[in-house]
């Protein structure tokens, strides 16, 4: 074997050494960018609710995820409601939908309370916004005369993907 053949079968060994490399490398990238990919998947249709009291004393829900939502009931104190046909949270910074707030009757001190909503995506997917919120009483003038009222702050918890 002649010097010539020597340096070839060396640089061919390196070649094949560098190919396995990046090929491996490759491999890496690759598997890196599916996970990128399945993360970017799930941000573009994530689901969220955002609730807040209103003034005419009803919940407003905002649909602040990615994807309309059809709202097929809700579990709220005293007023436990489900839907034949869904109600839709439209996706949007300006429309809601609103539901009524709970039925607490007369309180005299601050009321903690919990209510959930069941919801479906564009895709059927099944989700369960948990809520919470808060009571106080108040006294407001209505008609010239001192009558007792409620006053409502409310939050969002979370909402999750869960079969109801």
């Amino acid at each position: 074997m002649n010097i010539l053949q020597l340096l070839n079968t060396i640089f061919t060994g390196f070649a094949v050494i560098v190919a396995i490399v990046a090929v491996a490398a490759a491999y890496k990238v690759g598997l890196k960018q599916i996970e990128i990919n399945n993360r970017l998947l799930k941000l573009q249709d994530f689901v969220a609710i955002s609730v807040t009291p209103s003034k005419e004393g009803t919940i407003s829900l905002w649909n602040t995820g990615n994807s309309n939502l059809y709202m097929w009931g809700f579990d709220m104190p005293n007023n436990n409601q489900r839907f034949d046909k869904p109600r839709l949270i439209s996706r949007s910074t300006v429309a809601n939908y609103w539901i009524p707030a709970p039925n607490l009757g007369k309180i005299s001190s601050t009321t903690i309370f919990d209510f959930k909503l069941y919801l479906t995506d564009e895709h059927g997917d099944k989700w369960v916004s948990e809520n919470g919120g808060e009571a106080d009483p108040a006294k407001i003038i209505k008609d010239g005369k001192e009558v007792d009222a409620i006053n409502f702050k409310v939050w969002s918890y979370k909402t999750i993907k869960m079969d109801w």
